[in-house]
Protein backbone atom coordinates (compact mmCIF):
# COMPACT_ATOMS: atom_id res chain seq x y z
CA UNK A 1 0.00 0.00 0.00
CA UNK A 2 1.54 3.26 -1.01
CA UNK A 3 0.14 6.66 0.94
CA UNK A 4 0.23 10.10 0.39
CA UNK A 5 -1.02 12.21 2.90
CA UNK A 6 -1.94 15.91 2.11
CA UNK A 7 -3.40 18.60 4.67
CA UNK A 8 -6.05 16.53 5.95
CA UNK A 9 -8.57 17.51 3.52
CA UNK A 10 -10.40 15.08 1.32
CA UNK A 11 -9.46 16.94 -2.17
CA UNK A 12 -5.74 17.17 -1.18
CA UNK A 13 -5.42 13.25 0.38
CA UNK A 14 -5.21 10.45 -2.42
CA UNK A 15 -4.90 6.94 -1.09
CA UNK A 16 -3.71 4.25 -3.87
CA UNK A 17 -4.06 0.67 -2.93
CA UNK A 18 -1.98 -2.01 -4.15
CA UNK A 19 -3.38 -5.90 -3.91
CA UNK A 20 -2.09 -5.83 -0.67
CA UNK A 21 -3.10 -4.38 2.11
CA UNK A 22 -1.89 -4.74 6.36
CA UNK A 23 -4.94 -5.79 8.44
CA UNK A 24 -5.05 -4.81 12.13
CA UNK A 25 -2.87 -7.84 13.23
CA UNK A 26 0.16 -6.27 11.11
CA UNK A 27 -0.05 -9.38 8.74
CA UNK A 28 -0.02 -7.95 4.94
CA UNK A 29 -3.09 -10.17 3.41
CA UNK A 30 -4.17 -9.88 -0.24
CA UNK A 31 -7.34 -7.53 -0.73
CA UNK A 32 -10.62 -9.32 -2.54
CA UNK A 33 -10.13 -9.38 -6.54
CA UNK A 34 -11.98 -9.97 -9.61
CA UNK A 35 -10.70 -11.49 -12.60
CA UNK A 36 -11.65 -13.28 -16.02
CA UNK A 37 -10.66 -16.94 -17.19
CA UNK A 38 -11.13 -18.15 -20.17
CA UNK A 39 -11.10 -21.73 -18.88
CA UNK A 40 -10.39 -24.55 -22.21
CA UNK A 41 -13.44 -26.69 -23.03
CA UNK A 42 -14.53 -29.41 -25.13
CA UNK A 43 -16.00 -26.83 -27.72
CA UNK A 44 -13.68 -23.96 -27.31
CA UNK A 45 -13.27 -20.97 -24.45
CA UNK A 46 -15.48 -21.27 -21.65
CA UNK A 47 -16.41 -17.44 -20.37
CA UNK A 48 -15.48 -17.15 -16.22
CA UNK A 49 -15.46 -14.82 -13.68
CA UNK A 50 -13.30 -15.52 -10.34
CA UNK A 51 -14.20 -13.91 -7.56
CA UNK A 52 -11.39 -14.25 -5.18
CA UNK A 53 -11.69 -12.96 -1.38
CA UNK A 54 -9.17 -11.43 0.95
CA UNK A 55 -6.05 -13.69 2.50
CA UNK A 56 -3.15 -15.49 1.10
CA UNK A 57 -4.42 -19.36 2.68
CA UNK A 58 -6.19 -21.66 1.06
CA UNK A 59 -9.58 -20.86 0.79
CA UNK A 60 -13.37 -22.92 0.44
CA UNK A 61 -14.59 -22.42 -3.60
CA UNK A 62 -18.01 -22.30 -4.89
CA UNK A 63 -18.57 -23.11 -8.28
CA UNK A 64 -22.52 -20.67 -8.72
CA UNK A 65 -24.31 -22.48 -11.71
CA UNK A 66 -26.57 -19.91 -13.30
CA UNK A 67 -29.80 -21.08 -15.31
CA UNK A 68 -31.02 -20.53 -18.91
CA UNK A 69 -30.40 -18.50 -20.82
CA UNK A 70 -28.26 -16.85 -17.70
CA UNK A 71 -30.41 -13.68 -17.97
CA UNK A 72 -30.54 -13.97 -13.69
CA UNK A 73 -26.83 -15.17 -13.23
CA UNK A 74 -26.64 -14.42 -9.10
CA UNK A 75 -23.85 -12.38 -9.18
CA UNK A 76 -25.14 -10.48 -5.64
CA UNK A 77 -25.18 -14.08 -4.46
CA UNK A 78 -21.21 -14.09 -5.46
CA UNK A 79 -20.26 -11.08 -3.49
CA UNK A 80 -22.39 -12.25 -0.53
CA UNK A 81 -20.32 -15.58 -0.47
CA UNK A 82 -17.19 -13.57 -1.04
CA UNK A 83 -17.32 -11.68 2.00
CA UNK A 84 -17.39 -14.41 3.65
CA UNK A 85 -14.80 -16.06 3.36
CA UNK A 86 -15.39 -17.91 -0.08
CA UNK A 87 -13.87 -17.85 -3.73
CA UNK A 88 -16.69 -17.75 -6.11
CA UNK A 89 -16.36 -19.21 -9.90
CA UNK A 90 -18.99 -17.87 -12.16
CA UNK A 91 -19.11 -19.52 -15.70
CA UNK A 92 -21.23 -19.24 -19.08
CA UNK A 93 -22.01 -22.57 -20.43
CA UNK A 94 -21.25 -23.35 -24.09
CA UNK A 95 -23.37 -20.98 -26.72
CA UNK A 96 -24.08 -18.43 -24.01
CA UNK A 97 -23.10 -15.19 -22.84
CA UNK A 98 -19.83 -15.45 -25.33
CA UNK A 99 -18.77 -19.05 -24.82
CA UNK A 100 -17.94 -20.75 -27.56
CA UNK A 101 -19.70 -23.61 -29.03
CA UNK A 102 -22.92 -24.92 -29.18
CA UNK A 103 -25.71 -24.98 -26.27
CA UNK A 104 -26.88 -28.07 -25.33
CA UNK A 105 -28.76 -29.84 -21.68
CA UNK A 106 -25.45 -32.43 -21.94
CA UNK A 107 -22.82 -29.61 -23.11
CA UNK A 108 -24.12 -28.01 -19.75
CA UNK A 109 -23.07 -31.05 -17.79
CA UNK A 110 -19.97 -31.31 -19.12
CA UNK A 111 -18.87 -27.35 -18.98
CA UNK A 112 -19.37 -27.73 -15.59
CA UNK A 113 -17.37 -31.25 -15.07
CA UNK A 114 -14.46 -29.19 -16.76
CA UNK A 115 -15.11 -25.73 -14.32
CA UNK A 116 -14.84 -28.12 -11.73
CA UNK A 117 -11.71 -30.13 -12.98
CA UNK A 118 -9.93 -26.59 -13.50
CA UNK A 119 -10.57 -25.86 -9.80
CA UNK A 120 -9.13 -28.79 -8.91
CA UNK A 121 -6.08 -28.89 -11.13
CA UNK A 122 -5.46 -24.73 -10.14
CA UNK A 123 -2.80 -24.01 -8.13
CA UNK A 124 -2.60 -19.95 -8.41
CA UNK A 125 -5.91 -19.13 -6.87
CA UNK A 126 -5.24 -20.63 -3.36
CA UNK A 127 -8.37 -22.98 -4.06
CA UNK A 128 -8.46 -25.67 -1.09
CA UNK A 129 -9.44 -28.71 -2.76
CA UNK A 130 -11.05 -29.96 0.22
CA UNK A 131 -13.78 -27.48 0.20
CA UNK A 132 -15.42 -27.46 -2.88
CA UNK A 133 -18.93 -26.44 -2.70
CA UNK A 134 -21.44 -26.04 -6.25
CA UNK A 135 -24.79 -24.34 -5.87
CA UNK A 136 -27.25 -24.40 -8.66
CA UNK A 137 -30.46 -22.14 -9.75
CA UNK A 138 -33.35 -23.17 -11.58
CA UNK A 139 -31.39 -24.89 -14.71
CA UNK A 140 -28.29 -24.55 -13.06
CA UNK A 141 -30.09 -26.46 -10.06
CA UNK A 142 -30.58 -29.62 -12.47
CA UNK A 143 -26.50 -29.37 -13.24
CA UNK A 144 -25.61 -28.97 -9.73
CA UNK A 145 -27.18 -31.89 -8.51
CA UNK A 146 -25.94 -33.46 -11.39
CA UNK A 147 -22.48 -32.73 -10.81
CA UNK A 148 -22.65 -33.35 -7.09
CA UNK A 149 -24.28 -36.83 -7.39
CA UNK A 150 -21.30 -37.70 -9.85
CA UNK A 151 -17.88 -35.84 -8.67
CA UNK A 152 -17.18 -36.72 -4.55
CA UNK A 153 -15.17 -33.85 -5.21
CA UNK A 154 -18.18 -31.34 -3.90
CA UNK A 155 -18.26 -31.83 -0.39
CA UNK A 156 -22.29 -30.35 0.26
CA UNK A 157 -24.66 -27.98 -2.53
CA UNK A 158 -27.42 -26.17 -2.60
CA UNK A 159 -30.18 -26.23 -5.49
CA UNK A 160 -32.11 -22.96 -5.48
CA UNK A 161 -35.24 -23.39 -7.04
CA UNK A 162 -34.20 -25.86 -9.38
CA UNK A 163 -35.78 -26.94 -12.69
CA UNK A 164 -35.35 -30.83 -12.48
CA UNK A 165 -35.66 -30.63 -16.83
CA UNK A 166 -35.64 -34.74 -16.75
CA UNK A 167 -38.68 -34.56 -15.40
CA UNK A 168 -40.49 -32.80 -19.01
CA UNK A 169 -42.41 -36.28 -19.63
CA UNK A 170 -43.60 -36.39 -15.79
CA UNK A 171 -44.92 -32.96 -15.81
CA UNK A 172 -46.81 -33.23 -19.01
CA UNK A 173 -48.77 -35.76 -17.12
CA UNK A 174 -48.89 -34.47 -13.60
CA UNK A 175 -49.60 -30.55 -15.00
CA UNK A 176 -50.22 -30.42 -18.57
CA UNK A 177 -50.14 -26.19 -18.23
CA UNK A 178 -46.87 -25.89 -16.44
CA UNK A 179 -45.15 -28.61 -19.26
CA UNK A 180 -46.66 -26.00 -21.67
CA UNK A 181 -45.00 -23.48 -19.63
CA UNK A 182 -41.84 -24.72 -19.40
CA UNK A 183 -41.73 -25.78 -23.74
CA UNK A 184 -42.64 -21.56 -23.89
CA UNK A 185 -39.50 -20.68 -21.76
CA UNK A 186 -37.19 -23.07 -23.77
CA UNK A 187 -38.90 -21.56 -26.70
CA UNK A 188 -37.83 -17.82 -25.86
CA UNK A 189 -34.19 -18.63 -24.04
CA UNK A 190 -32.99 -20.31 -27.00
CA UNK A 191 -33.34 -16.76 -28.58
CA UNK A 192 -30.44 -15.67 -26.42
CA UNK A 193 -28.77 -19.32 -27.25
CA UNK A 194 -26.13 -20.32 -29.90
CA UNK A 195 -26.88 -23.51 -31.95
CA UNK A 196 -30.14 -24.66 -30.09
CA UNK A 197 -33.80 -24.51 -30.35
CA UNK A 198 -36.43 -24.77 -28.09
CA UNK A 199 -37.80 -27.65 -29.61
CA UNK A 200 -34.21 -29.10 -29.73
CA UNK A 201 -34.05 -28.95 -25.69
CA UNK A 202 -37.35 -30.27 -25.22
CA UNK A 203 -36.49 -33.59 -27.70
CA UNK A 204 -33.08 -33.62 -25.87
CA UNK A 205 -34.64 -33.26 -22.73
CA UNK A 206 -37.29 -36.06 -23.04
CA UNK A 207 -35.31 -39.04 -24.64
CA UNK A 208 -32.58 -38.35 -21.40
CA UNK A 209 -35.50 -38.44 -19.22
CA UNK A 210 -34.06 -41.30 -17.49
CA UNK A 211 -30.79 -40.32 -17.14
CA UNK A 212 -31.28 -36.36 -16.70
CA UNK A 213 -34.29 -36.46 -13.63
CA UNK A 214 -32.47 -35.71 -10.91
CA UNK A 215 -35.12 -38.18 -8.50
CA UNK A 216 -32.98 -40.79 -10.64
CA UNK A 217 -29.65 -40.16 -9.28
CA UNK A 218 -30.95 -39.31 -5.35
CA UNK A 219 -29.63 -42.14 -4.16
CA UNK A 220 -26.56 -40.98 -5.35
CA UNK A 221 -27.09 -37.92 -3.09
CA UNK A 222 -28.07 -39.63 0.42
CA UNK A 223 -24.75 -39.09 2.00
CA UNK A 224 -24.45 -35.66 0.97
CA UNK A 225 -25.45 -32.76 2.92
CA UNK A 226 -27.87 -30.72 0.43
CA UNK A 227 -30.13 -27.19 0.72
CA UNK A 228 -33.11 -27.32 -1.17
CA UNK A 229 -35.02 -24.56 -1.72
CA UNK A 230 -38.04 -23.96 -2.81
CA UNK A 231 -40.85 -20.73 -2.92
CA UNK A 232 -44.82 -21.15 -2.58
CA UNK A 233 -45.04 -18.34 -5.22
CA UNK A 234 -42.59 -19.79 -7.89
CA UNK A 235 -44.59 -20.96 -10.68
CA UNK A 236 -41.71 -22.27 -13.03
CA UNK A 237 -40.40 -24.97 -10.66
CA UNK A 238 -42.82 -25.80 -7.65
CA UNK A 239 -41.66 -27.45 -4.91
CA UNK A 240 -44.31 -30.80 -5.55
CA UNK A 241 -42.70 -30.75 -9.35
CA UNK A 242 -39.02 -30.64 -9.31
CA UNK A 243 -37.92 -30.89 -5.43
CA UNK A 244 -39.96 -33.09 -4.11
CA UNK A 245 -39.42 -35.85 -5.60
CA UNK A 246 -35.68 -35.93 -5.36
CA UNK A 247 -36.22 -35.24 -2.00
CA UNK A 248 -38.58 -38.41 -1.18
CA UNK A 249 -35.87 -40.98 -3.29
CA UNK A 250 -33.20 -39.56 -1.03
CA UNK A 251 -35.37 -40.26 2.16
CA UNK A 252 -36.40 -43.75 1.04
CA UNK A 253 -33.09 -44.22 0.59
CA UNK A 254 -32.23 -43.48 4.14
CA UNK A 255 -30.83 -39.89 3.23
CA UNK A 256 -30.73 -38.19 6.54
CA UNK A 257 -28.09 -34.65 5.17
CA UNK A 258 -31.34 -33.03 2.53
CA UNK A 259 -33.00 -29.40 4.12
CA UNK A 260 -35.67 -28.41 2.36
CA UNK A 261 -36.62 -24.46 3.06
CA UNK A 262 -39.16 -22.46 1.91
CA UNK A 263 -39.76 -18.96 1.53
CA UNK A 264 -42.77 -16.86 0.15
CA UNK A 265 -41.32 -15.91 -2.79
CA UNK A 266 -40.67 -16.42 -6.33
CA UNK A 267 -38.66 -17.95 -8.58
CA UNK A 268 -35.60 -15.89 -8.54
CA UNK A 269 -36.21 -14.93 -4.49
CA UNK A 270 -37.06 -11.54 -5.86
CA UNK A 271 -37.52 -10.29 -1.90
CA UNK A 272 -35.64 -12.97 -0.26
CA UNK A 273 -32.25 -12.42 -1.72
CA UNK A 274 -30.52 -11.35 1.13
CA UNK A 275 -32.06 -14.20 3.31
CA UNK A 276 -31.07 -16.85 1.16
CA UNK A 277 -27.55 -15.37 0.68
CA UNK A 278 -27.05 -15.62 4.29
CA UNK A 279 -28.93 -19.53 4.57
CA UNK A 280 -26.63 -20.68 1.71
CA UNK A 281 -23.24 -19.41 3.39
CA UNK A 282 -24.12 -19.97 6.84
CA UNK A 283 -25.05 -23.57 5.91
CA UNK A 284 -21.72 -24.26 3.69
CA UNK A 285 -19.62 -22.16 7.00
CA UNK A 286 -20.59 -24.99 9.05
CA UNK A 287 -19.78 -27.53 6.77
CA UNK A 288 -16.37 -25.90 6.42
CA UNK A 289 -16.28 -26.58 10.06
CA UNK A 290 -17.22 -30.32 9.95
CA UNK A 291 -14.85 -31.01 7.25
Amino acid sequence: MWLRKGDGHMSDTAIFYSHETENHYGRFIARPDLTGILIPGARGKLLTKLYLTAGREKHPVILLLHGIPGTEQNIDLAQYFRRQGFHVLVFHYSGSWGSDGDYSLKNNLEDADTVLDYIIENEQYSFDKDRIFAVGHSLGGFVCGQLIAHRREIKAGALLMPCDIGRLPAIKKENPKLYDDLIALLDESADWLHGTSGEALRKEAEENADNFALETIAPLLTDVPLLCFTGTLDEITPNEICCRPMRNVIIKHGGTRLRHISYPTDHFFSDYRLTVAKDISDFLLEQCKNK
